[in-house]
């Protein structure tokens, strides 16, 4: 069983269930930059920001993660309301940081447990919805690929959001080979 299912969960107040009984096809986990301080308790009130918000700021994600938390706010099943154009095929995750975070900003003490935090969630989607640990490109995603995106790339594909996170230095190179060491530990039965 991938743990997904097992995280610490504070739920978020807008979403769309997905039909009982039915289950929801993923083909892309979409990384957003929180824009929030790196704290050890960003996951938590980002999480709480969600199960909060009004009518006029529905948002929400499937999980909220830090350097020492990883919080789920939607069920991985339920439609998490976050990248307009992935919603309804995408599982969303909120990373603790800035967009304009430079890569060794990154990667400094904080970004790298938060970074091995976020890879490990990105390999037990990728594990649970059999997805390749890939960064699409923007013309991969518009035909319809299979893997990871930010939400910069959901926004340049489908035009219905303006938002440019995780930003530019964020290392996807690194969070990648994070996430292959991962998935290949669960896939071999050495679950981290």
């Amino acid at each position: 069983m991938i743990e997904t299912d097992r995280w610490t969960r504070i739920q978020a107040r807008w979403y769309t269930p997905f039909p009982t009984g039915q289950r929801r096809a993923v083909r892309v986990i979409v990384v957003h930059a929180m824009e929030y301080t790196e704290r050890v308790d960003a996951a938590e009130i980002i999480a709480r920001d969600f199960a909060s918000r009004s009518a006029d700021a529905k948002a929400s994600a499937h999980v909220c993660i830090d350097n020492n938390s990883i919080i789920q706010c939607v069920s991985d099943n339920d439609v998490a309301y976050a990248a307009p154009g992935c919603n309804n095929d995408g599982i969303q995750i909120e990373l603790a940081g800035y967009i304009n975070q430079t890569r060794e900003q990154w990667l400094d003490d904080y970004g790298r447990a938060l970074l091995a935090n976020g890879a490990n969630v990105i390999a037990q989607y990728a594990l649970k919805y059999s997805l390749p640990l890939v960064h699409l490109t923007n013309a991969e995603l518009r035909e319809g690929g299979r893997g990871i995106v930010g939400h910069s790339q959901v926004s340049e594909v489908y035009r219905k959001s303006t938002h440019t996170d995780p930003g530019p230095g964020f290392p996807w190179d690194t969070v990648l080979e994070m996430a292959q060491d991962y998935y290949d530990e669960r896939k071999n039965g050495h679950p981290t």
